[in-house]
């Protein structure tokens, strides 16, 4: 397991709602594997009958049982996947060459032996990298299981599906290779955008997605780049200025803008956004194409998008927490593509 893991390998052994590997993972008769509390927290929300994030294939089963083959499987996959994650060359510190093997719980950093042992860190506390992984994974594991007895239990009270951001350590060093900077000068202000809107009053009934549009009372400031991207790894980060504003930020294609396509249009495909919209004292996040609800608390400060144009994939992530909020799969982008955010206020 210490050599190098097939990356099908370690996709079968991550769950599709929270994209981290799975706890407590069942699998549903359409033969998906999730957490069982990200699904439980799923259909909550969802209010409908229980049913596949993926594919929205409906499940007569009431009491899923706890997958132990694939639980098994889990703890050595993670662990061998985080060594060969410290062995990558591109992980080598900067300065000595040597591999970050020591995590400095003062600076939330990887760091190598000589590092730790410098005036910079030496009054720090160190462990090793795979015992503050486990740390973290253990402690998400039992806020999970908390979320999950308070569905069991009923607890009268608004559940929102938000699940703690689990900090990847050398995450946004990695993501700062590929950063690029450049001004959104495409702007307009308009009324006709329906985004935050469509999303605020997204309902699911009897397994079908629907809107129910009060007249566009939002007001949105939307701009994408005037550059297109079509090869390569791009990496950039929106600054959230206003807390109490709904934002998005992502990718689109021009036919999106020319066409104005709805955000629940069954043929959207030309754009994949992450959208956080106020709903009544709380705010939700969101996916496009295929709309899909985030089960991770809303960042605030900065998001950073990273584009994989070699995989066709997008990844968004919480700068401040240095965590993966949401991943869109390989191979459901097409390019080229531009840069997109949007605002809006109620």
């Amino acid at each position: 397991m210490d050599s190098e893991i097939p990356e099908a390998f370690q996709k079968e052994l991550t769950c599709l709602v929270c994209l981290n590997f799975l706890l407590a993972p069942v699998t549903t008769g359409c033969g998906h594997s999730f957490c069982r509390s990200c699904l439980c927290l799923f259909s909550e929300q969802a209010e409908v009958p229980a049913s596949c994030p993926v594919c929205r294939q409906q499940s007569e089963q009431t009491n899923l049982k706890t997958n132990f083959l694939l639980k098994n499987l889990v703890p050595t996959v993670r662990k061998a996947s985080l060594r060969q994650f410290l062995k990558c060359e591109e992980h080598l510190c900067g300065t000595h060459k040597q591999t970050k093997k020591i995590f400095c719980e003062a600076d939330k950093s990887l760091l190598c032996l000589v590092c730790s042992q410098g005036q910079e860190h030496k009054t720090h506390r160190h462990c090793p990298a795979e015992e503050a992984a486990e740390e973290s994974w253990e402690k998400l594991a039992k806020r999970m299981n908390f979320s999950l007895k308070k569905i069991e239990l009923h607890v009268p009270q608004p559940l929102l599906p938000e699940l703690p951001a689990r900090p990847t350590a050398g995450l946004m060093d990695w993501l700062n290779h590929f950063r690029v900077t450049f001004s959104l000068n495409n702007e307009v202000s308009s009324q006709h955008i329906r985004l935050f809107d469509d999303l605020r009053n997204l309902k699911y009934k009897h397994d079908s997605l629907h809107a129910s549009l009060d007249g566009g009372t939002s007001k949105c400031f939307a701009s994408w780049e005037a550059q297109s991207f079509t090869s390569g790894k791009q990496y950039w980060e929106m600054l959230l200025m206003d807390s109490s504003w709904d934002w998005a930020v992502g990718i689109c294609k021009d036919s999106w803008i020319r066409k104005d396509i709805g955000i629940l249009d069954e043929s959207n495909r030309d754009n994949f956004l992450l959208v956080c919209v106020k709903q009544d004292d709380h705010y939700q996040l969101r996916t496009t194409a295929p709309t899909t609800p985030v089960c991770t608390e809303r960042p605030l400060g900065r998001v950073g998008v990273f584009l994989d144009c070699d995989s066709g994939s997008i990844s968004f992530v919480d700068v401040a927490k240095h965590s993966l909020l949401w991943r869109y799969s390989d191979g459901v982008c097409t390019f080229p593509v531009r840069p997109f955010i949007c605002t809006g206020h109620r």
